[in-house]
């Protein structure tokens, strides 16, 4: 196994988005609140296509995306600060945004997020409209922008949200959970949050709330209700889930990996049914048997199915998602995972690496926070058949030029598919989706792309 870092601080990499756009992305899916991000137009654009792919809002009785629903505006409007206004004052822009944002959208709350540039200078927003007769439906948010990840814009935001909205607690709701570790950033998040929501139904635990995943600003007041905070996302979740504890006392659990396989997820949801002393029911057991049931006679049957053992595969995206998928995929379907490509981490701790690691992955190259370059390098180098990963890593396998080779859509940004059926990653349903698409690359060699 090798290790790769070319620096200390994750490059400007037009494959992540970073921590201002996971700021936007946790508070666009909280429905009652309008974005205004206090910065350059530049910072809002790639941001408000992560948003409205992720969770879009549209115009009644119409299929399309329309801005009659969004008041005329962007989805993600700015202030529009140029260089000059940076020197000048930003005071002017900054509220004339505010009143024309209040005006078109009329939502309870406007969360004005700092881009990076206004953070680093010390620029206080909070100042310019404490007098303003909006004042009182304002949040301040800082950013850390380009220098920090997705992930850590996520849970800088929701932490600040909840500390400002939350009620204290009082008495936790019996077997109520907050499901923590969702964004409309992730691709696939409604399928995932669909099946938490079908699994916890046949458990007979109740969800208070989807923290950032089309929930409401009453959710956020109520997050203090649940007797469990259940983290199911580690890099989306953990830090929100640690700090409900330290303030409000919530307890929770956390996955190590996002729960991608059989096992995986049927020991997350026994750790979660036993804090409530609850054994597993029958209703888990019997769809847990028949998922499995469906993917051995998908295996069994497929002609091609013998050729998964040890087909060269390349993961791509962040910590949680990747070693949950790359364990699955070496474990279960007895793929080689040559590449492991991951976003938004400085270094693995040997823990991490000990719990993914063995002796059938000593060939694996793993790249924290490689650009461009780096990636199509390991890809040319270890040539994987199958590659997971977003747009961004179908594009580098395309100027890979080498067949067959396939790409499976598993994060975003994905720009080019719609999803309409359900096709979880997590569950015992998610194990379908990925043994479907596996075996879909095998069969169809002479197509380049599998949907998923």
């Amino acid at each position: 196994m090798s290790l790769s870092n070319t620096s200390s601080n994750p490059p400007q990499n037009y494959a992540s988005p970073c921590s201002l756009a996971g700021a936007v992305c946790a508070l666009a899916g909280i429905d009652g609140i309008d974005i205004l991000v206090n910065g350059p137009s530049s910072c809002t654009g790639f941001t408000t296509g992560l948003v409205d792919g992720g969770h879009p809002i549209r115009e009644r009785n119409s299929p399309v995306f329309s801005r009659i629903a969004t008041g005329g505006l962007p989805r993600i409007p700015c202030s529009e600060i140029t260089d000059a206004d940076v020197i000048l004052g930003i005071g002017d822009k900054l509220t004339q945004a505010v009143e024309t944002l209040a005006e078109k959208r009329r939502c309870e709350r406007i969360a004005i997020i700092n881009s990076c540039s206004l953070s680093l200078i010390g620029e206080d927003a909070t100042n310019i409209l404490k007098e303003h007769a909006l004042a009182d439906r304002i949040l301040y948010l800082e950013s850390t922008g380009c220098s920090k990840s997705s992930a850590t814009g996520h849970n800088e935001a929701m932490i600040q949200l909840i500390e400002r909205l939350a009620r204290p607690q009082t008495s936790p709701q019996e077997k109520t959970i907050n499901l923590l570790g969702l964004s409309i950033g992730q691709y696939g998040w409604k399928h995932d949050l669909a099946e938490m929501q079908r699994l916890l139904d046949m458990a007979g635990i109740r969800l208070n709330t989807a923290l950032a995943a089309g929930c409401s600003l009453d959710a956020v007041r109520g997050i203090t209700d649940a007797a469990l905070n259940v983290v199911v996302n580690p890099d989306y979740g953990l830090e929100i889930a640690r700090f409900m504890e330290s303030r409000y006392g919530t307890p929770y659990i956390a996955a190590p990996r996002l729960p991608i396989g059989f096992e995986t997820s049927y020991q997350f949801m026994a750790d979660l049914l036993a804090v409530f002393d609850l054994a597993m029911p029958a209703a888990l057991e019997a769809e847990a048997r028949r998922c499995r049931r469906e993917a051995v006679l998908a295996l069994s049957h497929s002609p091609r199915s013998d050729l998964l053992r040890g087909l060269p595969v390349a993961v791509f995206g962040e910590w949680s998602f990747v070693s949950g998928l790359s364990c699955f995929l070496e474990q279960y379907l007895g793929c080689a995972p040559v590449i492991l490509g991951i976003e938004g981490k400085q270094e693995l701790t040997p823990d991490e690496i000990a719990d993914w690691h063995d002796d059938k992955t000593c060939q694996t190259e793993i790249l924290l926070n490689p650009d461009a370059g780096q990636k199509l390098a390991a890809i040319k180098e270890k040539r994987p058949v199958i590659l997971f990963g977003s747009a961004f890593e179908e594009y580098l396998l395309a100027q890979a030029g080498y067949a067959p080779a396939f790409f499976v859509q598993t994060t975003g940004p994905g720009f080019q598919r719609v999803n309409l059926v359900h096709r979880p990653y997590i569950g015992f349903a998610g194990v379908l989706t990925f043994v479907e698409a596996v075996l879909n690359c095998r069969l169809t060699e002479r197509y380049p792309y599998a949907e998923i």
